[in-house]
């Protein structure tokens, strides 16, 4: 071959333009294979969990509850994002927002960013004191879930008197999806407090006495909130569908005893807090009431010294299997001066007499004292006080089949012997504002915001070591696997010199 003669071409012209155009084609047809993949999956989304944690696998009952969803739902986190908790209320909402694209979640930390943090707690009027919680708006209304709400704890280090307190369980999905679930009622209940004989108000900021977090509470759980006063002439008006008498100091007159007798005759729902330590140890003429309904209030104060923490107050964790109680059971309710309240002993038992259950009570080194000392403090009366799990609280039922929902015109009562629980500074200790949730959704019957969704355990993992197995981990850590790479290093050195 000649030396200026060049080698003939791989490819003619022809054959590279064909090549050229076959892969242009597989580009094309591989761009859009990946749009016909993402337009399906955009339209057909599915997760699907691979790993033994079910922290944030939605349950059917919260799928049911979003598909429902219409309308847009804004769910603020108004959290410190140190707390433990927070991780878990943002994965598992998360999911919430992949399960139904009208749920938007927005993630407000209100130390890092305290203006936003200050404009979420006016905009939804929030108490300054409670900030870590989240807020649920959508149709016009707001539900709010606090972070004292979301777990199960052991107090049994506390009572202990230790101060371990250790979370349990994780309760967030039952909580977030009562919440979505209220914002979809169409027409809001509505309850009347009762006011006029000394009552608790719900318009009072007082720490100790007032009721206006409890007001707050009510109309986030889409109760419309109004006051009654009894006196002269009228009934409970028509539209009540809850009456709560919290915490009278005075006695009511006959006619209005008949009036309350009257609306619970006819169907009524009553929430009763009857607090004998209020009223200075007299009858508010409630006790007559009660009775008629299986239901005796004692005039006594309750203690239980192993529960207490300043011997006149009370953390409760003796729970019966009412619906109202039963998601409780991992938590402790904080009383102050509680009173008895015990079913009412030979009741009828005929078919439409009222069914009474205790819903929960003291351990069993409880005690009533019905007498005074000369001090004033509360005495043991040998005559007449008892000794053990003393009730505290009783749920009444009356014109309803047991077990099932409510009819219309059943009767529905819960009466606590105790009425300072639930006022602004205490309400949002341990778990009294769960009880007032849980007794008020029993009471309008609302089968979907008592949960039905069980708790999440929190698993907690401890590795034990010796002192000499300690010693070879941390030699392991900082010496094994630096020395490693060290020496890897060392020998592609040495074999690029090579």
């Amino acid at each position: 071959m000649a030396p200026n003669d060049s080698p003939p071409p791989s490819f003619s012209p022809m054959r590279r333009l064909g090549i050229g155009l076959s892969v242009l084609l597989s580009v094309v047809a591989a761009v859009c294979l990946v749009l016909m993949v993402n337009y399906l999956a955009a339209r057909h989304f599915t997760r699907y969990q691979w790993t033994s944690d079910a922290r944030y696998e939605l349950s059917a009952p919260t799928k049911r509850v979003l598909e429902a969803v219409t309308n847009e739902v804004k769910v603020t986190i108004l959290f410190d994002r140190t707390e433990p908790v927070f991780a878990l209320i943002a994965g598992l909402l998360k999911e919430y927002s992949y399960a139904c694209p009208k749920v938007r979640v927005e993630t407000v930390d209100y130390k890092s960013d305290r203006g936003r943090g200050e404009l979420v707690i006016a905009k939804y009027h929030l108490p300054q004191s409670d900030v870590d919680q989240v807020i649920f708006d959508g149709n016009g209304r707001t539900k709010v879930v606090r972070e004292n709400e979301l777990s199960d704890y052991d107090w049994q280090g506390l009572l202990a008197g230790g101060k371990d307190v250790k979370r349990t369980a994780f309760k967030g999905e039952a909580l977030f999806t009562s919440a979505i679930a209220g914002l979809l009622e169409a027409r809001p209940p509505t309850a009347y407090l009762l006011q006029g004989h000394g009552e608790h108000s719900p318009s009072d900021d007082d720490a100790k006495s007032g009721y206006s977090v409890f007001s707050r509470f009510l109309e986030q759980k889409n109760i419309t909130v109004k006051t009654l006063r009894l006196q002269g002439g009228g009934d409970i008006p028509e539209d009540c569908q809850l009456l709560v008498v919290a915490g009278p100091q005075d006695a009511l007159d006959r006619t209005e005893l008949e009036k309350v007798g009257k609306y619970l005759n006819q169907g009524g729902r009553m929430f009763g807090l009857l607090s004998y330590y209020r009223s200075q140890r007299r009858p508010t003429g409630m006790e007559k009431l009660m009775s008629e309904w299986g239901v005796v209030l004692g005039g006594d104060s309750v203690l239980d010294l192993p529960n207490s923490l300043l011997r006149y107050d009370l953390m409760c964790t003796n729970y019966s299997a009412h619906p109202i109680v039963k998601p409780l059971q991992t938590r402790a309710l904080y009383l102050v001066v509680p009173r008895s309240v015990w079913p009412l002993q030979g009741a009828a038992s005929s078919a439409d007499a009222p069914r009474v259950q205790q819903l929960f009570a003291t351990g069993p080194a409880g005690y009533t004292a019905s007498a005074l000392a000369d001090d004033g403090t509360p005495r043991v009366n040998p005559a007449r006080d008892h000794q053990g799990a003393i009730p505290l609280a009783v749920a009444v039922e009356k014109g309803s089949i047991q077990g099932v929902s409510a009819d219309r015109g059943s009767t529905r009562i819960v009466v606590v012997g105790e009425s300072i629980f639930l006022a602004n500074e205490t309400i949002v200790k341990a778990a009294n504002i769960e009880f007032a949730s849980l007794a008020i959704n029993w009471l309008l019957d609302r089968p979907q915001h008592l949960g039905g969704i069980a708790p999440t355990p929190i698993k907690e993992y401890r590795i034990l070591l010796t002192h000499s197995q300690m010693a070879q981990v941390r030699w392991v850590l900082l010496g094994a696997f630096p020395g490693a790479v060290l020496v890897v290093g060392f020998l592609v050195w040495m074999r690029r010199r090579a």
